[in-house]
């Protein structure tokens, strides 16, 4: 049955009221973030502190500096906050594939801080994942304030297309982005409130701010015939910049736990080394927009590109593994841009023709599609970005190619990477971890029959048939589960206690196993009922059978399927 008009158009004024409200937050927020690291940008590359001289070259430790403020204000959020662990796109991921574990509000908005803070000050960080994940905040709050039929997926979901969006003014894209990288998923209710957010955060950027272009993009995009066989040529080694990338962040989190250091200790070390190194190769530092605009106008030599592209991922390594937080995001574009450099000097060695500044392009949406897992977004970005039909294409080829191994050798994306070291694996999808989240104790039933240790045969052959069961269980006087008896051992045990013939090794199931575990356990089961004992204690807390379980697991599955598709 169709719902009445009237239903239906209030449901539409709802979707675009919910829609433009968080498009509009986000931008403004979004837009204020932006503007904020340019200005301390440019006040930390416009000023000389403690300038000294070596040889004909000048130096000044303003890096030095500034970092180390910036690291102080980081240790302050962190203590204030009371964090422990930063929180970033990777938690929004989570968030919106499962109800149980929502957001923390606070945790997001003192990781969106410090993250400002990182990058203000000069770290080797990134902006959009922090903007993206306190977009996703955002949304969360914003359900809080104004609920309504919408899932929390759907409110997350809009406050990040809003932020890529306003960040890259790419509205296809972030709607893209939001189903791909964060839902995971695509279904008719979401893509109209995601829709409107984005479209929204895309006017207000462009009517309330002024209008900013990250890359300058001047040279035309070479014919396809040209470009598409080296990228396939190349396209490993474009993958292999990537691994070692996030290979680099991960060894670096590691490296830091084996320390033993304080937090406050990581933290200004980072900032020092990033600092220090920043003074002789200050290309590195911050988001590095300028120096990949200088790599696409081909302003560095081959071996100042792969100095570059060395140095921007060990100190990004240092910075995030370290604590100074920030995104992945921008320095994934520079390694791109600077990797795709090192290929078309390269090649234009070899004797082929100049087509650096579309390799440049085409390995930033590779590398930046590998590491945060949405390969359609990252072209969109580009396609948006250089209004070019051609290096669309030619980073479509390349992020196609580029995925393909890494997906092999890494994973699907850093991001899953790092949930997967927490326990979280998103591989086998929505339904899955639905099922992983959800525990026997919640489906346990307390009619199994409970019989003493010395219960006869008789007693519990009487016991069973007046449940109507043909099993019962046997525990001692505190409720622990001793053994199970089935009919036929209690007709076989007569006039014998059934502890005797009784089965003390059964199929036990905790209160706090999973759905998925007790299906799994299910697979070698025969039998009415599987028990259930406290995890602490081992008491009998009641029992599941199979029916209780096929339907548990089938009302979690129906659930899943019902909201994707809706």
């Amino acid at each position: 049955m169709r719902p009445p008009l009237r239903d239906t158009s209030t449901e539409l004024l709802v979707v675009f009221a919910i829609g433009s409200l968080i498009g509009t937050l986000v931008a403004m927020t979004t837009n204020a973030y932006v503007g904020g690291v340019q200005w301390f940008t440019a006040l930390r590359e416009g000023t000389q502190l403690l300038t000294f001289t070596i040889g004909d070259a000048t130096y000044s430790l303003t890096s030095v500096v500034f970092l180390w403020v910036a690291a102080a204000v980081v240790i302050a959020i962190r203590r204030t906050f009371g964090i422990t662990r930063w929180a970033g796109p990777a938690d929004s991921i989570f968030a919106a594939q499962q109800r149980k574990e929502p957001l923390n509000i606070k945790l997001g908005i003192g990781s969106t801080l410090a993250a400002f803070t990182s990058a203000a000050g000069g770290g080797s960080v990134g902006q959009y994942g922090p903007l993206v994940h306190f977009g996703a905040t955002l949304g969360v709050v914003m359900r809080r304030i104004v609920p309504c039929r919408l899932t929390p997926d759907i409110y997350l979901g809009c406050g990040v297309a809003a932020a890529i969006s306003a960040g890259f003014n790419a509205p296809l894209a972030g709607i893209i982005f939001a189903h791909e990288a964060i839902l995971r998923h695509f279904s008719v209710r979401a893509i109209a409130p995601i829709s409107v957010a984005s479209v929204a955060a895309s006017t207000i950027s462009s009517v309330l701010f002024p209008p900013s272009q990250a890359f300058l993009i001047e040279a035309p995009a070479p014919a396809l015939v040209t470009l598409v066989p080296i990228l396939i040529v190349t396209a490993p080694f474009i993958a292999l910049a990537a691994i070692a990338y996030m290979m680099t962040l991960r060894k670096s989190q590691q490296f830091a736990v084996k320390t033993g250091w304080s937090a406050e200790r990581l933290i200004i070390t980072a900032a020092t080394v990033c600092g220090l190194v920043g003074v002789v190769l200050p290309e590195i530092l911050g988001l590095g927009i300028g120096t990949m605009n200088g790599i696409l106008d081909a302003r560095y030599t081959l071996i100042m590109l792969v100095v570059l592209l060395i140095m921007k991922i060990l100190m990004t390594g240092l910075c995030i593994g370290f604590g100074l937080f920030g995104g992945i995001f921008s320095p994934a574009l520079f390694v791109g841009v600077a990797a795709g450099a090192v290929i078309g000097q390269i090649t234009l060695l070899a004797g082929l023709p100049d087509i650096a500044t579309a390799l440049s392009i085409a390995a930033m949406a590779a590398v930046a599609a590998a590491v945060i897992g949405a390969p359609i977004a990252s072209v969109l970005i580009v396609l948006e970005l250089t209004q070019s039909y051609a290096y669309a294409v030619g980073a479509l080829i390349a992020v196609m190619a580029v995925m393909l191994v890494t997906h092999r050798l890494f994973g699907h994306s850093y991001f899953d990477r790092q949930l997967l070291d927490r326990g979280i694996n998103l591989a086998d999808g929505r339904e899955a971890l639905a099922l992983s989240q959800h525990t026997v104790a919640e489906h346990v039933s307390s009619d199994a029959i409970r019989l003493t240790p010395g219960t006869h045969g008789t007693a519990a052959l009487a016991a069973m048939k007046s449940a109507q069961q043909t099993e019962a269980y046997i525990v001692d006087d505190s409720g622990r589960l001793l053994a199970k008896v089935s009919v036929h051992q209690a007709i076989e045990a007569a006039e014998m206690p059934c502890l005797e013939v009784a089965d003390r090794t059964p199929l036990i199931l905790s209160d706090t196993d999973s759905l998925a575990d007790a299906m799994k356990a299910l697979s070698t089961f025969v039998g009415e009922s599987i028990p259930i004992v406290e995890a602490p204690t081992g008491r009998l807390a009641g029992v599941i059978t199979e029916g209780d379980l096929f339907q548990a697991v089938l009302a979690v599955q129906s659930a899943i399927r019902h909201e994707e598709r809706d």
